[in-house]
């Protein structure tokens, strides 16, 4: 009896330590959802060392992503726009409101963009007797297509499928990249005012060369049309001067056939395209070294990347992973820095010379958050809020720290996506504002 006794022992422990041992883990459980998820705070970097599962940390990285953007694109459009103030004179009415959005845009018009686009609308309508022309140049993102592949591969049932490359999943349209060959009709060169593109097409930027229709800029060998500005080094009158044999600096209406153009051409430029050129329908250019060629090369790409988001993968797996895999990718873009120009045909007063300033040193930035890597993260933004339902739908199974971390992630992203619309739109209206209206 004292043996049986004895070797029942084990059995009774076991009995008496299963609730304990249920009740250790659920407390244990629930200091990690109390815990918070500091590591939504340290970045990628820290996201990437919690251990929970895949596909929840699939969104909480994208909404650390989403954070680091909305941040730097906040602090880029807002220092702009104050160095514009500070260039305009204009009197600070944000500096109060802290660190906030509201500092850039709100519905007082009492942000620091608010005031610089009101200022710059001011400035032009006052100077009725001069031109401003801007032309911006650079400035393309392209997704991360390698992170998102590879983080794609977290969320698939087949650990085995392949995904096609980004020369698959890029509109073709949007694909760019080295081109040996020609750059197709009706493809992008893409210059920049550091490395400028052949061109024989429509150029965004400046064009130095030939140039057909209006010209702002200077017209060296004739301007048949009408020159207004100075000819030969002398102010031309009011409304400008019929057939200047010379040199046209301002705007020339019509360039001689044999004249040489710098500046901007409302036509066709050939020669070099310090923007994008759009190659002429029935032409077909090479680029020229270290300029990229978008929408179509008659030879295989070196290095391409995609300027746009990347179709769906094809690999069947978990669609909320793979979405926060998109999000990332496109909040991992990579930008060239843009440059500015803005020139100034006529009469000028001091505030339109101070604004040509202004626009130059501080428009790119504004640029950036209005046309490119803005638009790319309030799509983003908008695909990792959606995924947040989700995420807290699946995280009350997978433990505490689960818990806390999609919760933090869901207010997070909420917050961090509101931030990146206000700058967006903020860098948009000042930018439609240097352009006179149109951008």
């Amino acid at each position: 009896m004292r043996v049986k006794s004895f070797l029942a022992w084990p059995s009774l422990v076991v009995a008496l330590s299963v609730p304990c041992l249920m009740d250790c883990a659920a407390a244990k459980e629930a200091t990690a959802a109390a815990s918070g998820c500091d590591e939504l705070n340290g970045g990628a970097d820290a996201v990437a060392k919690l251990d929970i599962d895949v596909k929840l940390k699939a969104f909480v990285s994208a909404t650390a992503d989403l954070q680091t953007v909305a941040t730097t694109i906040k602090a880029d459009v807002k220092g702009a726009c104050a160095g514009f103030a500070t260039d305009l004179g204009v009197t600070d009415t944000w500096t109060a409101l802290g660190d906030t959005d509201d500092a850039i845009s709100n519905a007082m018009k009492t942000g620091a963009c608010d005031q610089v686009s009101a200022k710059i609308d001011a400035i032009l309508k006052a100077n009725a007797m001069a031109t401003a022309t801007l032309t911006v140049s650079g400035g393309q993102c392209t997704v991360d297509a390698d992170f998102q592949a590879s983080c794609e591969g977290s969320c698939q049932a087949d650990v085995m499928c392949k995904e096609g490359d980004v020369t698959v999943r890029c509109d073709p349209a949007q694909l760019t990249g080295q081109c040996s060959g020609t750059c197709n009709a009706m493809a992008v060169c893409e210059g920049s005012a550091m490395v400028q593109a052949d061109c024989t097409g429509s150029c965004e930027a400046d064009c130095t060369g030939a140039c057909s229709g209006q010209v702002t800029g200077t017209v060296m060998g004739g301007c048949t049309g009408m020159c207004e500005g100075k000819c030969d080094g002398t102010a031309t009158p009011a409304g400008g001067m019929a057939n200047c044999a010379g040199t046209c600096e301002g705007k020339c209406t019509m360039p001689a056939a044999t004249a040489m153009c710098t500046g901007k051409c409302e036509a066709s430029c050939k020669g070099k395209c310090s923007g994008n050129c759009k190659v002429d329908a029935t032409a077909m250019v090479n680029c020229g070294a270290n300029v990229n060629c978008k929408g179509g090369c008659s030879v295989m790409y070196t290095a391409p990347k995609c300027e746009t988001e990347l179709t769906p993968p094809t690999c069947m797996g978990d669609a909320s992973c793979q979405a926060s895999c998109k999000s990332s990718g496109e909040l991992k873009a990579t930008c060239s820095p843009p440059s500015a120009k803005f020139v100034i045909t006529g009469t000028a007063d001091a505030d339109l010379v101070k604004l040509q300033a202004s626009v130059e040193k501080n428009l790119p930035a504004i640029w950036l958050a209005a046309q490119t890597q803005g638009k790319l993260a309030v799509k983003a933004a908008g695909n990792v809020v959606a995924t947040g339902a989700a995420a807290v739908s699946v995280a009350g199974s997978l433990g505490g720290k689960a818990i806390a971390c999609a919760g933090a992630s869901v207010s997070a992203a909420a917050k961090a996506s509101a931030s990146v619309n206000v700058s967006v739109q903020a860098s948009a209206s000042v930018s439609t504002s240097c352009s006179g209206g149109t951008t």
